[in-house]
């Protein structure tokens, strides 16, 4: 007898899926029931991240549209993959496991940091299939070129600094203590460790490869008029943070301080230009600062990512959100 599929657009569903006969990827389900034609949201996590740290965007979001979060290969629950996770390997993956699990689209694409270019190479895999994309703080392919903030977080001025503690995002996050520890737990594991360093290692080839699909510069947009929302954290402010805790612990030389400065003196400004550089994609565009949380706004300010899902949402045309 064969097994019945499972219904990925009822109830909470939690899965491994077998996508290529020897490798699985861990995929949940939350939300609101979902009919044929439905919309839903699929979340993108940043470099080296673990959905978990998403739960409060996820349980917010679950309110009013269905929702799908996903362990990339290494993290979670899912296996590791035998090939290296370059950009385009993760969007095939992804693919292939909402092809596997037979989660139809429309999708709300709601991406992260990398997860901007990681949601652009599956954009590049299905145009057709994306209504709708939300930017949290998200990468482009100008990244890199533009404002590279490796050179700040590699800095000997920030050596032994933890950011955590100077940022204050213990106390600031919006997770539940439960929430919160399953976090800190799926980070500080050795899986998620090695898999990370193996995504940092793929990182900066990453942007040549999108950047020669041209997508930015299509006319018509390559989303047409889907709605698409850019969100910007505060990153600068985060750096100068941890830079003044750097400078009251001694670290670094005067020309390693004024090369930190440097680079914060035109932060602000270039990396509104790169947030805002991503509403190219669309002909129907919304953006809007968060100016007291920095970069990981899924843990200081899930609101407001789930503001700009209402936002892409309401204006897809579909009266899905409460109250509307």
């Amino acid at each position: 007898m064969i097994e019945p599929l499972t219904d990925w657009n009822n109830g909470e569903r939690s899965e491994l899926v077998d996508i290529i006969g020897t490798h699985k990827l861990h995929i949940t389900a939350f939300g609101s029931p979902r009919k044929p034609g439905d919309p839903a949201v699929l979340i993108i996590p940043g470099l080296g991240s673990s959905i978990t740290s998403w739960a409060a965007v996820r349980r917010q979001v679950a309110q009013f549209i269905r929702v799908y979060c996903y362990d990339r290969s290494g993290f979670g629950e899912s296996d590791p993959s035998s090939e290296a996770p370059t950009s385009t390997t993760i969007a095939y993956e992804l693919d292939l496991l909402l092809r596997k699990a037979d989660i139809a689209p429309p999708f709300i694409l709601v991406a992260h940091s990398w997860g901007g270019v990681l949601s652009r190479e599956l954009l590049d895999l299905r145009p057709d299939d994306i209504a709708g994309m939300v930017f949290v703080e998200a990468n482009q392919e100008h990244t890199l070129t533009v404002l590279d903030w490796r050179s700040l977080a590699n800095s000997p001025v920030l050596t032994g600094i933890d950011s955590v503690k100077v940022l204050n995002i213990e106390n600031l996050h919006q997770l539940t203590k439960e929430e919160w520890e399953i976090y800190q737990a799926s980070e500080a594991t050795a899986k998620h460790q090695k898999q990370a360093a193996l995504e940092y290692e793929q990182y900066p080839k990453s942007f040549p490869v999108l950047g020669a699909k041209s997508q930015l510069e299509r006319n018509p947009p390559i989303l047409g008029s889907n709605p698409i929302c850019a969100i910007k954290g505060d990153n600068g402010r985060d750096f100068l943070k941890l830079f003044h805790a750097g400078i009251e612990t001694g670290n670094g030389n005067e020309n390693e301080r004024a090369a930190f400065e440097d680079v914060l003196s035109t932060w602000d400004e270039k990396d509104k230009a790169l947030q805002m550089g991503n509403l190219k994609l669309s002909s129907r565009q919304h953006y809007f600062e968060v100016p007291l949380s920095g970069h990981h706004l899924q843990l200081t300010a899930p609101d407001k990512i789930v503001t700009g899902v209402k936002w892409v949402v309401e204006n897809m045309g579909q009266n899905l959100v409460e109250g509307k």
